[in-house]
This record gives C-alpha cells, structure tokens and sequence, in this order.
C-alpha cells in the first residue's frame, strides 16, 4: 500500500472524480464529486463591467449560488459569502482592474460535506479559466459525535446526530488557514485537533488536484 492509499484510509476521505470544461459556454468550469456530493461550478471573466460596479484597484468578484430547489434562501447568501471571500483571497484580482469575474455554483446533490465540495469546485474552475491566482485552495469538513470522536467528511447521516461541525480552507503554499466557519459547541483543544487533522488530509486534496491538471494539460 504506498503512503497516499495510507493517507487516505486513516483520514477516510470520500473519494473524489472530477471533469473540467464541463461547461462550453464559459471561460472555465468543473463538476466535482466528493462521494455522493456533487457541486457544478462555472467562471465567467475578466468581463467589461457597469461603471457604478467598477472597482478602480481590482476586479469586483461576484458569486451566485443556485440551489437545486431553486428558490434563494438565507443559507444560500451565506454559501455565497463563504465562497467570495475565499476565491477573493486566491485571485489576482489587482490584475484586472474596472472588470468582474462571476462564479456560478450548481448544486447538484447534498450528501453532507456540500459547502467544502463547492469550495473546491470553485478552485477548480478557477484554474480551468485561466485567472491568475496567489494559490489554490482546498476545503476539508469534519464533525464531532455525541462521544467527541472527530468525522472527517461526514455523511448526511452522521451529520444528523452531531454535537458540532467543522469546515477548514487552506492555501496550497503555506498550508495557512484561510477561512473557518463552524457549527455546535467545542473545546479549544478539540477545534485545534480538528484543524491539525484536516490540513493533513488537505494534502490529498492538492494532490487530486495536481492530478486533474497534469490530466487536462497532456490532452490539450
């Protein structure tokens, strides 16, 4: 068994396919499946933009989500929020002044982890657009049971009888936090603990990554 197929049955991650240019009708999109969870993300842009939406500094980042019952709710605003001030952090947007980029998140099923897989579909994406980035980015979710035990990427199930859930974005580089959005009660040492074992099981996900690039990049 080599250290990857180690990695990944001591962390349990889901497994994950992925397909770029998924979409024809824009400058770069992915559909990504980590387990039964899917997410379809499109980029559009740099594109011209309205003048009151101008931005003199950098591009103005838009994000819409589309959620399968297709009606917006507050917990799609918040999706929204999530990914923007993620994709913002990445992108080089002080390279694109007076213009706006436009993520579009499909979501096509929720199995449980369905914020994370459209982080790192939007990640994807972004890369298959051609936007130039600081870095790419990878979304890791656990969850803590009644006993306090750690789930990483846990099912829709086991999320039903959690005591808290945890979601992680780190930066390729550094492996620094980028963002951190929870839910539920914890101690500092489990929310440490949590941290630690979700930037380790960040490295397979850089790892898929550099896979599905090398991947697009020998056919084209």
């Amino acid at each position: 068994m080599g250290a990857d197929e180690e990695m990944s049955k001591e962390f349990k991650l889901k497994p994950m396919k992925c397909e770029l240019n998924f979409l024809s009708k824009s400058d770069g999109s992915a559909i990504l499946s980590q387990g039964e969870t899917v997410a379809l993300v499109s980029v559009n842009g740099p594109l011209d933009v309205k003048m009151q939406s101008q931005s003199i500094e950098k591009s103005t980042l838009e994000v819409l989500f589309i959620s399968k019952g297709g009606k917006p709710s507050v917990g799609d605003r918040y999706k929204e929020n999530i990914i923007r001030q993620t994709c913002e952090t990445a992108i080089l947007g002080s390279l694109y002044p007076r213009t706006a980029i436009t993520i579009t998140i499909q979501e096509l099923e929720d199995y449980g982890g369905f914020l994370s897989c459209c982080l790192n579909t939007a990640c994807l994406a972004l890369l298959n657009s051609g936007v130039a980035m600081r870095n790419v980015f990878a979304a890791v979710s656990c969850a803590l049971d009644e006993a306090g035990n750690i789930m990483l990427e846990p099912t829709k199930q086991q999320l039903e009888s959690t005591r808290a859930i945890m979601n992680f974005v780190f930066d390729s580089r550094e492996k620094s936090l980028i963002t951190s959005f929870t839910e539920g009660t914890f101690s500092e040492d489990t929310y440490k603990e949590a941290l630690a074992r979700c930037r380790s099981a960040s490295d397979l996900i850089f790892a898929f990554y550099r896979d599905i690039v090398r991947k697009y990049s020998n056919v084209i």
